[in-house]
């Protein structure tokens, strides 16, 4: 099909920005995954602590980085990550691509987008790229650009000078810098069995050998180490910024809870079913009960937003007893899964 006959963009709502992008586009292709089975071929499951002098370079996230490029190489379709850093000439190299029905994904900094930072009360110290939306259009008349996002069905209008601060943030922490990324389709993908296996094992590689320090189960361990102890480090209102910025991205924040090990339970259960592995489905239990201690550790990091005496910061044992069960399990969990992926060779 030459690239003036394929179809448009058909979007669909969905749980995690990368995953529903990925999965609206695949679709167009007739490749129909859902958002778990994105989210785990794309090994998906991560966790980023990133410290930093000041709170605004402090990052806390519960997902691996690359998603949608590691997902591209497990299915076999070339994904080019592009840059350009006149931001008109950026958005000229978009329409190209919109008026050929070929959907890009842009990289955003999500605190510049007022849509957003509304809907998920998005705190204004997490300020970095890493949110990713589909390209839907640009009207000269209006100068309104339209992006498809994740939990929206209709595509969301912006000033294109506000789309620029969104798409040229620059801020030291992953900038955005005007990033978009483009897809081209062979004839036909990896087969799918092929595809989860090689996603779990590159998953499980990079959480037991991440590349630096500020990743997998490193930096996994560190956050848990340190957030009980951060009013021995930070000022009361820097410590309320900081505890209500990692309350949104590991739970409300395009997580499906829990710090996204609910949807990687919900993916390894259908990878179970689709690659004939029953042992995959006992980790698959291990995440989800994972994922409930996240959503408890969040719900007390947002109580110590509220009062910095309270919740994460009361100072209770409990405290520490919840953080040590949630990295015993963490690296229980993924090491059960390593030994399952060591025997498929």
């Amino acid at each position: 099909m030459s690239a003036s006959t394929k179809s448009p963009y058909q979007h669909k709502r969905g749980i995690h920005c990368i995953t529903t992008a990925m999965a609206n586009i695949l679709s167009g292709e007739n490749i129909d995954l859902s958002e778990e089975l994105c989210f785990g071929i794309g090994s998906g499951l991560g966790f980023t602590y990133t410290r930093g002098k000041s709170i605004e370079q402090y990052l806390v996230f519960g997902r691996s980085d690359d998603l949608e490029l590691n997902l591209c190489e497990m299915l076999g379709i070339y994904a080019k990550l592009s840059h350009e850093p006149d931001s008109d000439m950026a958005l000229e190299h978009l329409m190209k691509k919109k008026a050929a029905n070929e959907p890009v994904i842009v990289d955003l900094d999500i605190s510049k987008l007022a849509y957003l930072t509304e809907a998920l009360k998005w705190p204004e110290t997490s300020s970095h790229g890493g949110h990713k939306a589909v390209f839907g259009g640009y009207d000269r008349k209006t100068d309104e650009v339209f992006l498809y996002e994740y939990l929206w069905l209709e595509p969301q209008r912006m000033k294109r000078e506000d789309f620029f601060q969104a798409w040229n943030s620059f801020n030291g922490l992953a900038p955005a810098r005007n990033l978009w990324y483009e897809f081209i389709f062979p004839n036909s993908t990896v087969p799918l069995e092929t595809a989860i296996k090689k996603g779990i094992q590159m998953n499980v590689y990079r959480m037991l050998s991440p590349w630096n320090k500020f990743h997998g189960m490193e930096g996994l361990k560190a956050f848990l180490r340190a957030v009980p102890n951060w009013p021995y480090l930070f000022q009361e209102e820097d410590r309320r910024k900081l505890a209500y910025a990692s309350y949104v991205s590991l739970e409300i924040g395009g997580t499906g809870k829990g710090a996204f090990r609910k949807m990687f339970s919900r993916f390894l259960k259908k990878a179970a079913h689709s690659i004939h592995d029953e042992a995959l489905r006992e980790v698959a239990k291990d995440y989800l009960q994972l994922a409930t201690l996240w959503s408890e550790l969040a719900t007390l990091l947002f109580e110590g937003s509220e009062d910095p005496n309270s919740g994460i910061f009361s100072g209770s044992r409990e405290n520490e007893t919840l953080t040590e069960e949630i990295y015993a399990k963490e690296k229980q969990a993924i090491h059960r899964l390593f030994a399952i992926s060591e025997n498929w060779g």
